[in-house]
């Protein structure tokens, strides 16, 4: 008898919600895309003071989502035309347009003259001119490797901190 009533309540309980389903009128429901955007193949950009060209940025493709403040890239290549001269590259990134700072995401890599660097990530201060990191690094030329976690580099003086965990090695 328990039994009975209870099935026909749960009856009961089911059919109205079905009934409230299928009277639903969704004329009024409006679909909000989540992430709208625009996107282009091939962006190059140039941050220059005067006529000086203190870097560019090269992405295979930009996404510009709406009302935001940054552009996602993909396929990077970020040269930084100092002495001597420092070409980034990366699968990922952000570009922050008020700041001009870019973000690089793994992998990162970093040559310069006859040395390699390699990171997960790695963040360009435009302003400040300062490469840094907090991820693990490793530094190779061809006479030494150097290992560590966490690096900064002043770009103008070329002064370069590996924070700490530092290993390396130097050959003849």
């Amino acid at each position: 008898m328990i039994k009975g009533r209870f099935f026909r309540i749960l009856s009961s309980i089911l059919i109205v919600g079905i009934l409230i389903i299928l009277s639903y009128n969704n004329d009024n429901v409006k679909i909000r895309p989540s992430y709208q955007t625009s996107s282009m193949d091939n962006l190059h950009l140039t941050h220059r003071d005067d006529k000086k060209v203190h870097w560019e940025l090269l992405a295979r493709s930009a996404t510009f989502p709406t009302g935001k403040k940054e552009i996602i890239l993909n396929t990077i290549g970020l040269t930084i035309n100092n002495s001597p001269e420092i070409y980034l590259t990366s699968d990922s990134g952000v570009y922050e347009m008020e700041s001009g700072n870019v973000h690089l995401n793994k992998p990162v890599e970093i040559n310069m003259e006859d040395s390699k660097f390699n990171t997960n990530s790695l963040n360009w201060n435009s302003s400040d001119e300062i490469i840094s990191t907090k991820d693990a690094v490793k530094f190779t030329g061809n006479n030494f490797l150097v290992e560590g976690v966490g690096l900064s580099a002043k770009v103008t003086q070329q002064k370069v901190i590996i924070q700490k965990n530092v290993k390396a090695i130097f050959y003849r």
